[in-house]
C-alpha cells in the first residue's frame, strides 16, 4: 500500500510540473508532501521536490530538500541512490550557472 501511495503522489508531481494546462507546482509539492507523509525515506518524491524547487527557482527549498534527504539517509546509515546525486550536481550546477548570469 505505502508503494501505491508513493508511486500515485509520484505521478501526480510529475503530471503537474508538465508545461501544459495541468501545470501547477503548489498541487506538486502537495502530492510530494502527501507521499513524504506515509514514506519519509521515498528518495524518489525527494527527487521529485527537487525538481519542483529548482523550476519554482527557490533555491532555499532546494537547499532544504537536500539536507533534509541527507540527513534521513544518514540516520538510515546508507548512501543516496545515484540518481539523486546525480540530480543534486545537475541542479546545483545549473543553479550556479542560472545565479552567476543573473545580473
Amino acid at each position: 500500500m505505502i508503494t501505491r501511495i508513493v508511486d500515485v503522489a509520484h505521478t501526480i508531481a510529475t503530471h503537474r510540473m508538465t508545461a501544459d494546462p495541468h501545470h501547477d507546482l503548489n498541487r506538486a509539492r502537495r502530492a510530494v508532501t502527501t507521499g513524504l507523509e506515509v514514506d519519509d525515506t521515498a528518495e524518489l518524491l525527494y527527487r521529485d521536490a527537487l525538481r519542483i524547487e529548482h523550476t519554482a527557482g527557490n533555491r532555499q527549498g532546494l537547499h532544504t530538500t537536500i539536507t533534509r534527504i541527507q540527513h534521513i539517509n544518514q540516520t538510515l546509515e546508507c548512501s543516496l541512490e545515484t540518481e539523486t546525486e546525480d540530480l543534486i550536481r545537475e541542479l546545483l550546477n545549473t543553479l550556479g550557472t542560472t545565479a552567476a548570469s543573473s545580473p
